[in-house]
């Protein structure tokens, strides 16, 4: 510790392991979410469509993959907004990606444990669902936010965000 002390901690998650999700926006001017349930919280969650790369895999192919197997949306193309930390006590990471122009062109392939529910919000919604608890990894909406700040209802949302709570 700083002060010289010592402690224990329990930290949870390989620092070595690569995980990747998008924000993705299709031509409608809405974003792609991933519902499903989650054992933490004990409830249904919204969330960037991700997951784990693959061995092999590019952090922007793994993001690619993953979109379009838990919600049958490809992407028109792959900007890299950044990496953020899982939290304090995890040594995971997840890297992010813009995903524009998306549309759905395929069938979800969903892994045995993963029952997703695709949901498209408005980009509004979409920063809302993340500034109130209601998203897994609000990280990633705000690596994005620059890119969502031309829509006047993401513009509107933080507005009444600001003067509201």
């Amino acid at each position: 510790m700083p002060d010289g002390s010592q402690a224990v901690f329990t930290v949870t998650g390989d620092a070595g392991t690569r995980a990747v999700a998008c924000v993705a926006l299709t031509p409608r001017r809405t974003a792609v979410l991933a519902e499903q349930y989650r054992p933490g919280p004990e409830r249904l969650m919204l969330e960037l469509p991700g997951g784990g790369v693959d061995p092999g895999e590019s952090l922007a192919e793994g993001a690619a993959r993953e979109l379009a197997e838990e919600t049958g949306y490809v992407p028109g193309e792959l900007t890299y907004l950044g990496e953020m930390c899982y939290e304090a006590y995890s040594g995971g990471s997840r890297s992010y990606f813009l995903a524009p122009a998306c549309e759905r062109r395929r069938e979800q392939d969903l892994d045995p444990a993963e029952f997703i529910t695709v949901r498209e919000v408005a980009l509004a919604d979409l920063v809302t669902v993340a500034m109130t608890g209601r998203m897994t990894d609000p990280g990633g909406v705000l690596l994005a936010l620059p890119y969502l700040m031309g829509d006047p209802g993401v513009r509107a949302a933080l507005e009444h965000q600001r003067f509201h709570h």
